[in-house]
C-alpha cells in the first residue's frame, strides 16, 4: 500500500495497492520505489496473485520468441515450479498440447492438475524416450528448459524440425556446450531469456504486467497459495526455497 507520494507523481495515490518487480531492498517492512517501476494491483487480489515476477516471466516466455499456436506441443520442464505452473495453464488457454516434467510423483500430480496432456518424471534422466513415445518420434515445437545441466543436452534431442529450446535458468548447473551440426541439420534454434532484460522500459515492464494480470482476472490463470515466513524469520524461508520442496511462491511478512 502506497504510504506517500513524491512532488509531481500524478499516476499513484496514497492506498494505491502496487507490486513491483526489480528493486533492491525489499526485505523489509517499507521501501522507497521509484514511480514508474510501480505496478498497479486490483484490490480484490490475494497476495500470491499481486506477487508478479513469476508471471511476467512466463509473459515473456510466451511472447517474445516465437507464436504459440493451436495443435503445436511444447514441453515445459520443472513444471510444478512457479513459472512452470503459469506455463502449463498459459499454454493450455493458447491451445497447445503440453508435456510437463517434474522431479517427483507428487509434483507430477500437480502438473497433471493443471491440465497438462503427459506428466513425465526427468529425476532419473530418461525423459527424452519418454517424450518421443508420447510425440510418436517426432518430438516438440517448444521446449522450455529451467533445469540446465539434468536436461538441456536431451531437450535439444526431443525438438522436432524447426523447433525452439529457450533455457532461462539453471536450478541444476549449467547447461552443457551447445554443439551446432545438430542444430543445422535439424533447423532448430536455441534461445536464452532473463526477465530483466524484457522489462528495462517500465513502459513495456507495465504491459507485460497488465497481460498477467487480465489473465487471472479472467480466472484461466491462477496461482498457487504462497506460503508466509516472518521477516524475522528469512533464513527458514531461504532453507525452504533450497531444499526445492516448495511449491509456489514463498512469502515474507513483515
Amino acid at each position: 500500500m502506497v504510504r506517500a507520494i513524491g512532488a509531481g507523481v500524478t499516476t499513484l495515490k496514497v492506498g494505491s495497492r502496487v507490486a513491483w518487480i526489480n528493486c533492491l531492498g525489499s526485505y523489509a517492512s517499507q521501501v522507497v520505489l521509484p514511480v514508474a517501476q510501480a505496478i498497479v494491483v486490483p484490490e480484490h487480489f490475494r497476495v500470491e496473485e499481486a506477487l508478479l515476477f513469476q508471471a511476467v516471466t512466463a509473459q515473456y516466455l510466451l511472447s517474445e520468441y516465437r507464436t504459440v499456436n493451436p495443435g503445436d506441443v511444447v514441453l515445459v520442464h520443472a513444471a510444478a515450479g512457479g513459472v512452470g505452473q503459469l506455463l502449463v495453464q498459459w499454454l493450455k488457454h493458447l491451445g497447445a498440447a503440453v508435456i510437463g516434467t517434474a522431479s517427483s510423483e507428487a509434483k507430477l500430480d500437480v502438473v497433471r492438475s493443471l491440465g497438462a496432456d503427459h506428466a513425465i518424471n526427468y529425476a532419473d534422466g530418461e525423459f527424452l524416450d519418454a517424450v518421443l513415445d508420447v510425440t510418436n518420434g517426432r518430438g516438440v515445437d517448444i521446449a522450455f528448459d529451467a533445469v540446465g545441466a539434468a536436461t538441456f543436452a536431451s531437450t535439444l534431442k526431443a525438438l522436432a524440425p524447426r523447433g525452439l529450446a529457450l533455457i532461462y535458468g539453471q536450478a541444476s548447473g549449467s547447461a552443457p556446450a551447445i554443439e551446432v551440426l545438430p542444430l543445422i541439420l535439424n533447423g532448430t534454434r536455441v534461445a536464452g531469456g532473463s526477465l530483466f532484460v524484457y522489462i528495462q522500459d517500465p513502459a513495456e515492464m507495465q504491459h507485460r504486467a497488465a497481460a498477467a494480470i487480465r489473465g487471472i482476472q479472467e480466472g484461466w490463470l491462477k496461482l498457487a497459495p504462497a506460503t508466509c515466513f516472518a521477516l524475522d524469520d528469512v533464513a527458514a524461508a531461504h532453507a525452504a526455497i533450497e531444499s526445492r520442496t516448495t511449491q509456489g511462491k514463498l512469502v515474507l511478512v513483515p
